[in-house]
């Protein structure tokens, strides 16, 4: 069965923002169950080896973190504000 995806390994793609090497810091395998038995997926946390743009990075992705959990809000209390109307 090939191979879906990048063909290179993934230490040996550099990072987008700052073109220094990736690491592998933690993998996990996910088993989760379907309809027709069990997927195993696997999985790896890959970071860059360039402390302040791994830093940067996480914090960017933190504050889009926090911005999509504010608009769910936002929407969930329009959505309870909103008038339920019925059509027959």
């Amino acid at each position: 069965m090939p191979k879906i995806g990048n063909s290179l390994p993934d230490e040996d793609i550099l990072c987008e923002r700052c073109n220094s090497k990736r690491k592998i810091s933690k993998t996990w395998i996910e088993k989760i169950q379907n309809p027709n038995g069990f997927m195993i997926l696997y999985h790896s946390q890959i970071v860059c080896t360039n402390r302040e743009c791994q830093e940067e990075f996480e914090k960017t992705l933190l504050e889009e973190t926090l911005k999509r959990e504010k608009l769910r809000q936002l929407k969930l209390e329009r959505s309870v504000k909103r008038p339920v109307t019925k059509t027959a």
